[in-house]
């Protein structure tokens, strides 16, 4: 979506706009404009400005960045959504302000430094993500989400326009007006995210999905449904869920006939390499599971060459929507409802023994005990940081702090854990976003991820969720009533995705030795990266995808986020 600029009261005010604009009608109510004002997003913006000045930001609804330039009062404003879809990145020199909506694009202009913040990168490889204004870059800011930043001469300021609340509460009258009002906004967000857009969806056959695929079919005919699936003739992880989403994608298809499906496998010049340039110089910053985005990235190539402008996803909706429920359990036994834990954990487990063990360990005795004690040692099977670096910034003690340790996943509060998550989630979004844009060449937005939409799905009852042994109870429900199949509403079972990771990375691994190599060239990253026991891990190469499968997070995680982010951290350091 274009940015525009807007100058106001005879050119004092300046506003710039980048984005989408939802929640229209109540925004121009409260600025005293008739339902058919026929004003473009920049000019509402602009009016709110006028009449809220520098409390705007809380007035405003979609994914969009905004900056306000004050020339009388020489005050520079500058904020993003509340979920980090997009937000502004600003450097400030000796004697003026730059700022943009990427990254790429601040580092375009003159003099804005490439010096790299090492503790950002510790932070980026423990996935200790959160809510801050760091960047990978030392000197670049970003807006702090739900929050704007007022550039002045004398400093700089952060006031805060949003907050999730834990304690927040809907009820309704009965079951079937919480899938109403669910059904609702669903819909208003996914109609906010097609005005004056020709849209796709890159889906699967799971719950967010489906839910997409029915809301967009109460705004149009007809929508293309493009589906990643695997390569042919490559093993795949063994797997209790399922590798190849086409039985499930074809039935919702038989149901609505308006989905133009399509299965599209990885394209055979895909880059399988843990460096994978292309979509790192894109964003100028590492992406975290980078061999994802080219596994998943046919769809959204093929969304663009359909002509779409935008396509949807389904992300942020297993914290929202598609919420399982289990984190409920906890929350029963603190309050004493003893048959009601003993029936859902009974129900849930559907009389299998060990899934009954495994679902009262993991999903109540731990939440409930706070697990063990946290340690860097704790951090290894994921994270290729030196031992000596997880030390020097005392990463577990980070962790911590950021709430980002299994003490604290393991939460037994479900509100507080799924606050946790949306928030370390759209911590390192922006980030993301704007790789994929370039990357892809198309934009993509998330409905599941509307702020109206997470708000209500965190304040109702917990027992919407879990019902009678029905985990995700509330989008089933909705789904149900839509028509979808029972292949479909009924699945417990879950996909895989990009199941043949290892028969992509063996192709790389002839590649991997010489990647090591650059790495212990560069200061930064072999004094960062544990780059020794990259290489033993290399030399340890598994015979399969089966006995792969059991080296997973060492492999697709640790080793390839290592070599990704080396790659990048060893690239500035040169171009400096």
């Amino acid at each position: 979506m274009p940015a525009g600029f807007l100058p106001i009261q005879g050119g004092r005010v300046g506003v710039a706009f980048a984005g989408r604009l939802d929640g229209r009608q109540t925004l121009a109510s409260g600025l005293d404009l008739s339902p058919g004002h026929g004003f473009t997003d920049i000019e509402l913006v602009a009016r709110a400005v006028e009449r809220w000045g520098v409390d705007v930001p809380g007035r405003l609804l979609g994914d969009y960045a905004l900056a306000v330039w004050h020339g009388g009062e020489r005050r520079l404003m500058l904020t993003g959504d509340a979920m980090s879809m997009r937000t502004v990145y600003y450097w400030r020199g000796p004697d003026r302000v730059l700022f943009a909506t990427s990254l790429r694009d601040l580092l375009a202009m003159p003099d804005v430094p490439r010096v790299i913040d090492e503790l950002f990168v510790a932070d980026h490889m423990a996935m200790n993500y959160g809510d801050g204004d760091a960047t990978f870059y030392r000197d670049i800011r970003k807006v702090w989400p739900g929050t704007s930043v007022l550039l002045t001469a004398q400093g700089t300021d952060r006031r805060e326009f949003h907050r999730f609340d834990p304690e927040r509460r809907v009820y309704l009258s009965n079951d079937e007006d919480y899938v109403d009002r669910a059904r609702e906004l669903l819909d208003q967000a996914v109609a906010d995210r097609m005005r004056g857009q020709n849209v796709a969806i890159t889906g699967s056959g799971g719950l967010d999905s489906a839910c997409l695929a029915v809301s967009v079919l109460r705004h149009a005919p007809t929508v293309p449904f493009l589906t990643a699936v695997p390569e042919p003739g490559l093993p795949t992880a063994p797997t209790d869920g399922y590798v190849d989403e086409r039985p499930y994608v074809e039935a919702l298809a038989a149901a609505f006939p308006g989905l133009r499906t399509e299965f599209l496998p990885p394209p055979p010049g895909a880059d399988w390499t843990p460096e994978n340039w292309s979509l790192m110089s894109a964003g100028v910053t590492p992406y975290r599971m980078a061999t994802h985005v080219a596994w998943l990235n046919e769809p959204a190539r093929r969304a663009a060459a359909l002509g779409a402008t935008l396509y949807l996803t389904g992300a942020v909706g297993n914290l929202t929507l598609t919420w399982d429920g289990l984190r409920g359990l906890p929350n029963m036994f603190r309050h004493g409802r003893w048959l009601r834990l003993a029936w859902e954990l009974a129900l849930t487990s559907r009389g299998h023994p060990r899934r009954l063990a495994s679902l009262t360990w993991y999903s109540l005795f731990q939440p409930l005990l706070g697990g063990h004690r946290f340690s860097e040692e704790d951090l290894l099977p994921t994270c290729a940081l030196n031992p000596a670096v997880l030390r020097q910034y005392g990463m577990a003690d980070r962790l911590r702090q950021r709430s980002s340790d299994p003490r604290y996943i393991l939460s037994s509060d479900s509100r507080r854990f799924r606050i946790a998550a949306i928030c370390r989630n759209r911590g390192r979004r922006p980030d993301g976003m704007n790789s994929l844009r370039t990357f892809q060449g198309i934009d993509n937005s998330a409905p599941l991820a509307d702020l109206r939409l997470i708000e209500f799905c965190l304040a109702i009852p917990d027992d919407q969720y879990l019902r009678n042994g029905t985990t995700r109870w509330l989008s089933r429900r909705l789904l149900r009533a839509a028509g979808v199949p029972a292949v479909i509403t009924e699945n417990r079972r879950r996909g895989y995705q990009h199941p043949e990771w290892f028969a992509h990375l063996s192709r790389a691994r002839p590649s991997l030795p010489a990647q090591l190599d650059r790495l212990r060239r560069s200061p930064t990253a072999s004094r960062l990266i544990d780059l020794d026991r990259l290489e033993r891990l290399i030399a340890d190469w598994p015979a399969n995808a089966e006995a792969a499968e059991a080296k997973h997070l060492h492999l697709q995680v640790m080793l390839q986020e290592a070599l990704h982010v080396g790659a990048y951290v060893a690239w500035i350091e040169g171009t400096n």
